[in-house]
């Protein structure tokens, strides 16, 4: 093992420039863009070109550099913190690096976020710079943001920056010169990088040890996610797991990154792929449903995905033959997993998808299933440096009994600093010292490990289920309800009940809604026959959808406030959504039975009940609606 991937005690562009190869010419990113050749056929699929711009390692390199510069002419300096507002394009990942020469910190967000959420980030963590993907919603959701902040500059680079003037000409008579709000603030990526022509040199910053690095947002569910101060060490360290498991990146083989690099998993795997020499096909739009066509394309050797990009694969065959390795993070992989490994085979790969686990507090990978340590349905082994433990929920008591179901605990280099801002209680819940003297982070979900070390999740442990005090896992029902062959997904949550606490509530999306009813039936059976009395489904809905966070994560809190709601006389349905208003957080459509229903009296009762149970923390936008159904409820005595 090389030292230069060993030693993570430098700084994030330090580790990179001492681990990239510029001895010899290559590739170091394909920037892709989808361009429709025709509408989709009948099925959904694309009908879509690639064109491709190939950036050179020294080409890479050399763009850091003028960034760095641009940066410094701007008047960034070190600790500043700028907002980075942008998906998968070559310019996000020269800020990333020339920012972190210059020892200022990036602040990864969300493109698709409200003003109301940029004006949080902004005020969450002091903020003079932005970068921005130069889109018009993007641009105009800025501007109205920093109204009343202390911006200096908004540097912006448009999706076609790192192309051919000539084809920013084509396109442009194709689709038309998008009309972009113009603002003093905006400073386009050339005018910006012209500017940097002035600096001669830019100092390196000196690596400091447990320096914050980046700030990088959790998974939130009503709230806004919150930030995340990851060190130079954190993210080295990601880097370096591949060089302590039996897994070796091979330079020159090709990586599809699907996965944004504002999210700490996309940002931390390009980090990897870049300091492997591996090439990485890069793509702006974050559309499971272009994977397919990534794949057939450019025939990558590997992927880190979510469960989305599988279901989309795997619907035609495609040549898999270069894949060496795919994993899969996120939520929901066990319904196709064993069609994702019938999948390989069958189109001329001996690799397998490989399910993972991982979370921002932990720079985001921190197990995974290898070639040679798999076990279908597991998460797989603790990878590198990183430890893990069950303790008893609620106690650092650790569980050294296999297949016991407790909390799981993770430990290593991964574990970063904490929450940034005023969130010093919520850093105390998750990031805990332990008698050992490391701090763990207390994940917040439940798993088991069994006789052969292979960890298996069992659900949120704010998902546990109370009912008369009696705790259970939803997992187990919603494995049975996946059995029927019509189902395509399940979330059972805990609904509130005024005698037993709480009671199980299956919330489903089907296949094919023309059976709903005989469906249901079935499934209901289904669960009799192989659930207990006590942990069955007092209440089956079938919708169309389940509702997810702004970061796609399943909204287990929106769901508790839909079945919340209906507790109240004369609410026979609800619907929650994230709310696009500014002044909101989510909406909830209440679907009544009569005209005369108390609204203050229902919307009271939500608000109390929601606080108390600590599923509602954010604001609630309610619109009633009468005679109408969102889709198909079952009672069950």
């Amino acid at each position: 093992m090389s030292d230069q991937f060993m030693n993570i005690n430098k700084t994030k562009y330090r580790y990179f420039m001492d681990c990239f190869d510029l001895s010899v010419k290559r590739t170091a990113i394909k920037y892709t863009i989808p361009v429709d050749k025709a509408p989709p056929s009948p099925e959904g699929f694309y009908n879509r070109d690639y064109p491709v711009v190939d950036i050179s390692n020294k080409k890479f390199v050399d763009m850091i550099e003028k960034t760095a510069k641009a940066l410094v002419a701007l008047g960034v300096k070190k600790g500043d913190y700028v907002v980075m507002c942008s998906s998968n394009v070559p310019e996000m990942l020269y800020m990333d690096y020339a920012l972190n020469k210059i020892g200022a910190i990036p602040n990864y967000v969300y493109p698709n976020i409200t003003v109301e959420e940029m004006r949080f980030y902004l005020s969450e963590i002091e903020t003079h710079y932005i970068y921005i993907l130069d889109e018009p919603d993007i641009r105009n959701m800025v501007l109205e943001s920093i109204e009343g902040f202390d911006i200096k500059a908004v540097i912006a680079s448009g999706v076609l920056e790192s192309f051919p003037l000539l084809f920013k000409k084509i396109a442009e008579l194709k689709n038309g010169k998008p009309k972009l709000r113009q603002s003093d603030f905006i400073i386009n990526w050339s005018d910006f990088i012209k500017g940097g022509k002035t600096i001669k040199e830019v100092k390196e910053n000196p690596y400091v040890e447990n320096d914050t690095c980046s700030i990088v947002h959790s998974s939130g569910t009503s709230k806004i996610p919150k930030a995340i101060m990851e060190t130079n060490e954190n993210v080295n360290a990601i880097s370096r797991i591949y060089d302590i498991v039996d897994f070796k990146y091979i330079p020159n083989n090709v990586a599809v990154q699907t996965i944004p690099h504002f999210v700490e998993y996309g940002k931390t795997t390009n980090h990897t792929y870049l300091c492997h020499n591996v090439v990485i096909v890069l793509i702006p739009e974050m559309n499971p449903k272009n994977f397919y066509d990534l794949i057939k394309n450019f025939k990558p050797h590997y992927s880190y995905s979510t469960p989305s990009h599988i279901r989309e694969l795997v619907k035609r065959p495609v040549d898999m033959s270069n894949s060496i390795l795919i994993v899969v993070g996120g939520d929901a992989f066990d319904d196709i997993e064993l069609k994702a490994y019938d999948y390989m085979k069958e189109n001329n790969s001996n690799a397998l998808i490989y399910q993972g686990y991982g979370s921002s507090e932990m720079s985001a990978v921190t197990m995974f299933n290898l070639p040679n340590t798999h076990k279908v349905g597991s998460l797989g082994k603790p990878a590198g440096d990183v430890k893990a433990k069950i303790v008893d929920v609620g106690t650092f008591d650790e569980i050294t009994t296999p297949n016991t179901v407790g909390e799981l605990c993770l430990t290593g280099p991964g574990v970063t600093k904490g929450y940034a801002g005023n969130s010093i209680e919520e850093t105390a819940e998750v990031f805990k010292k332990h008698p050992d003297g490391k701090v763990w982070v207390h994940m917040g979900d439940l798993a088991y490990f069994d006789e052969d070390g292979f960890y298996f999740y069992e659900g949120r442990i704010k998902n546990v289920i109370a009912r008369k005090s009696f705790k259970f896992s939803p997992k187990e029902i919603e494995d049975v309800v996946l059995e029927h062959s019509n189902v395509l997904q399940c979330i059972v949550v805990g609904k509130f009940d005024k005698e037993e606490g709480q009671v199980p509530s299956a919330h489903i999306v089907l296949k094919d809604s023309t059976t709903t009813k005989k469906t249901l039936d079935e499934i209901i059976t289904l669960v009799n026959e192989n659930v207990q009395e006590f942990h069955r489904p007092t209440v089956y809905k079938v919708k169309s959808e389940i509702i997810r966070t702004r970061n796609n994560k399943i909204n287990i809190n929106g769901l508790k406030l839909e079945d919340l709601a209906t507790v109240h006389n004369g609410i026979f349905d609800a619907e929650v959504t994230m709310s696009v208003d500014e002044s909101y957080d989510l909406n909830m459509k209440l679907y009544t039975n009569s005209e005369n229903v108390n609204k203050e009296e229902i919307i009271k009762f939500i608000e109390t009940v929601g606080k108390n149970e600590k599923i509602l923390s954010g604001k609630i936008k309610y619109i009633f609606v009468k005679d109408e159904s969102l889709g198909y409820i079952k009672y069950v005595d």
